[in-house]
C-alpha cells in the first residue's frame, strides 16, 4: 500500500487525463476530523481532511430545513457533494 498523497493543487483532472471528481471517494470518521480519501482509476490517491461535525451538538429545526433545501436543488456525484465548501452556521 502506498502512502497517501495530498490533494492534487487546484487541478480539475488527474496526470492520466480523467476528471478528479469521477475518482472514488472513501469516508474515515475519526474523533475530530473527517477524512475524505480519493482514488482514481489509474490508481493514483490523495487524502483530504475536513473538520468534522460534533454530532452531539444541538441543531436548529432551521438548519434541518437549510439542508433539506440545498440538498433538493444539488445536482451532482457524492464526492462533489463532499467537497463543496462547508458554510458556518
Amino acid at each position: 500500500m502506498q502512502p497517501s498523497k495530498p490533494e492534487p493543487e487546484k487541478k480539475t483532472k488527474c496526470v492520466c487525463g480523467r476528471r478528479l471528481r469521477d475518482a472514488s471517494v472513501y469516508i474515515y470518521r475519526s474523533h475530530g476530523d473527517r477524512y475524505l480519501f480519493h482514488r482514481c482509476e489509474c490508481g493514483i490517491e490523495w487524502t483530504v481532511r475536513q473538520n468534522d461535525v460534533d454530532p452531539l451538538q444541538p441543531v436548529s429545526s432551521d438548519e434541518v430545513i437549510e439542508v433539506h433545501k440545498r440538498l433538493a436543488k444539488f445536482e451532482g456525484s457524492i464526492a462533489e457533494l463532499l467537497e463543496q465548501p462547508q458554510h458556518p452556521a
